[in-house]
């Protein structure tokens, strides 16, 4: 190993026990661990040497580092270090379950995501956490997005955070959307809805100023994003309460904001889940239930025909109509 060392490395080594310190110390924080006969033989020192590095290493971890120790480990014959753990085994396949569970990053972003958790996991625990993940993990398929999800994440809470304004494009899953289209806007907030993350963006050149700011779906912009340089101070009566837009926000913010009534025969705990915001009214004698609401049009017929006759819609009329027409359209379809 020695053979491998730079000149400069040679020399430091030279300074015995600072160096060993050092090296031993890194090595076991890095998760790996350390044999005394071994050390012994790689350092060219006597047993009383490496307990000495031992004992000021743990003085070193004490003070700067509390939540670790040094151990020995007497069925292996190895040192390494432990931590009382930032989160428990429960709470980190609690998170972990519930990232799996939204399909929302690719394979290897999840397996850097479950590193990076089970780091705050004691050492005792975090292999009892492997286990539990190991057969969710190895039949994983995530939505399709992009693979470099974290990182789209990392650039808009920056550009959030700063105000500045941003220059795009972006793929919209609308037939009669334009792939070329050039947006000018300032992000406002993420949110995360039914696998994917999205952003709000208050757009300077809007030709529907109601509808401003919208909603973007991350994985769906071009990058990489131009960044203008002037941040920008986005209008009082723009800015959105996250909050409050999520109670109307189900899968797609889109359409008109629409205060509806339902009459619900499914089980009503159903709704008021799905539904954010919503409360029941009144209960009628066949069983059903009425519920009202605020929610965006769009995301609401989405929400309505996964229901199928177990919801009418009774209020508003403009919503009726729009599922009057579609559940026409899509009778014509099997008709032809």
């Amino acid at each position: 190993m020695d053979d491998e060392l730079t000149e400069e490395e040679k020399r430091i080594k030279e300074y015995g026990s600072r160096y060993r310190i050092v090296e031993l110390l890194l090595q076991l924080l890095s998760g790996e661990t350390f044999n005394i006969d071994e050390a012994m033989e790689h350092y060219g020192v006597k047993k009383k040497a490496i307990q000495l590095d031992l004992k000021y290493m743990r003085f070193l971890l004490d003070r700067y580092m509390p939540d670790r120790k040094i151990v020995y480990d007497p069925k292996e014959q190895v040192y390494r270090v432990e931590n009382k753990g930032v989160v428990t085994s429960a709470e980190a396949l609690m998170v972990l379950k519930m990232i799996i569970g939204t399909r929302t990053f690719s394979k290897d972003e999840l397996e850097d995501v479950e590193e990076g958790i089970l780091d705050l996991v004691s050492y005792k625990e975090r292999s009892s956490v492997k286990t539990l993940l190991a057969t969710t993990l190895g039949k994983y398929y995530p939505v399709k997005t992009e693979d470099n999800l974290i990182e789209r994440i990392d650039k808009f809470a920056n550009w959030i955070l700063k105000h500045k304004t941003i220059e795009f494009t972006y793929n919209s899953s609308r037939k009669d959307s334009d792939p070329d289209k050039t947006f000018i806007g300032v992000p406002i907030n993420l949110y995360f809805d039914t696998s994917f993350y999205y952003v709000m963006v208050y757009l300077l050149e809007d030709e529907d100023d109601k509808s401003n700011p919208r909603v973007f779906r991350i994985d769906r912009f071009d990058f990489p994003i131009m960044e203008k340089r002037k941040s920008y101070n986005i209008p009082f009566n723009k800015k959105v309460d996250e909050g409050e837009e999520l109670k109307k926000t189900y899968l797609l913010r889109m359409g008109n904001d629409v205060h509806y009534k339902f009459q619900y025969w499914n089980y009503p705990q159903t709704a008021l889940d799905k539904l954010p915001g919503s409360r029941i009214v009144e209960t009628k004698d066949d069983g059903s239930v009425i519920i009202k609401g605020e929610i965006f049009s769009e995301g609401a017929l989405l929400w309505i025909f996964s229901q199928g006759d177990g919801l009418k819609v009774l209020k508003p009329e403009s919503l009726v109509r729009e599922v009057k027409e579609r559940l026409k359209k899509a009778v014509e379809l099997y008709d032809n």
